[in-house]
């Protein structure tokens, strides 16, 4: 495999700027934003006062009391629109700054797939910043292959010199890529899916989507009761199907007929045509033959494995 990119145009980037901006994340997302070093990016999620997830962002300190966000476009509006309600007094702002800042995937056999000047961290969510002052972040992979996201500013020469040089490269598809996250079980919330999950039915404090100790947020007293008290009944699976899947869409198991058991949450199609997607299902249900799409005529839906496992360290 040689090196291969991908416009990444289906991602935003929310910026947030000033002093106080980490205090702000800090409030009302599930990840700890002041105990953060630059070379590492940060999972985490927004959500409702029921504990339902609004968005899930991979954050990044862009620049000096500068940080971004990535997140689903679908989404993107609304989430500025809700986190700009509790700026108050902090010294910060918010805005989108996805006309400015580009985002480009390339995927690699190994690291020697990639330049010298584009060398990749040596570990998953490993930041590095370039010469020209992008930022190149790896990503977790399912297998050996490397993969990273690379976010320049496109008012910079030297920044957008990069787009020159990748679009000259093999290019990768966008639905290639999605399966790359959907394989490494990187789940992402979109319009379809908004408020449907509690942070732990889509693993996310297995992936380090959350802190524990970092004290109060909206919904954070949810989450805590799902992690502390009693048996977590939902759990995201890979899954396949030789039918199209998409976002959204609901799950049924034979031995419970008369309701869904099941969501999509992101699916995309492997070259042969098999869809591949993440679902939220069940735990009791997910291990046995049975599970198809829609009703229990539709379908047959296959389980696969994730290449984390489904319980938290000891």
């Amino acid at each position: 495999m040689s090196l291969s990119f991908c416009p990444l145009d289906g991602f935003s980037v929310l910026r947030v700027s000033g002093p106080q901006g980490a205090d702000l994340l800090h409030a009302q997302l599930s990840q700890d934003f002041q105990h953060w070093p630059a070379d590492q990016a940060r999972l985490a999620a927004l959500l409702n006062p029921q504990g339902r997830m609004l968005a899930d962002f991979i954050a990044l300190q862009w620049a000096p009391e500068q940080i971004v966000l990535l997140l689903d476009a679908s989404i993107a509006a609304s989430v500025l629109q809700r986190l700009r309600m509790f700026v108050l007094r902090l010294k910060c702002t918010l805005d989108d700054a996805s006309a400015q800042l580009q985002r480009h995937g390339l995927l690699g056999a190994s690291p020697a797939d990639f330049p010298a000047h584009l060398a990749p961290p040596t570990r998953p969510w490993g930041v590095r910043r370039l010469e020209s002052g992008a930022l190149l972040l790896r990503l977790p992979q399912a297998d050996e292959a490397v993969r990273c996201l690379l976010l320049s500013d496109a008012s910079q020469p030297a920044q957008q010199a990069h787009q020159t040089e990748l679009t000259a490269l093999p290019a990768l598809p966008v639905s290639e890529w999605a399966l790359q996250d959907i394989r490494a079980g990187l789940p992402h919330i979109t319009l379809a899916t908004q408020q449907l999950f509690v942070p732990q039915m889509l693993n996310l404090e297995l992936i380090g989507g959350g802190s524990f100790k970092k004290g109060c947020y909206p919904g954070q007293e949810v989450v805590a009761r799902s992690q502390y008290r009693g048996t977590l009944k939902r759990r995201t699976y890979l899954v396949s199907s030789a039918a199209p899947l998409q976002a959204g869409q609901e799950l049924v198991h034979e031995t419970d007929p008369g309701q869904p058991c099941g969501v999509v949450v992101n699916a995309a199609p492997d070259h042969t045509g098999r869809y591949w997607a993440l679902a939220e299902l069940k735990i009791a249900l997910a291990e046995q033959p049975g599970l198809h799409l829609g009703d229990v005529s539709g379908p047959a839906i296959d389980i696969g494995a994730l290449p984390y496992a489904l319980t938290a360290p000891a």
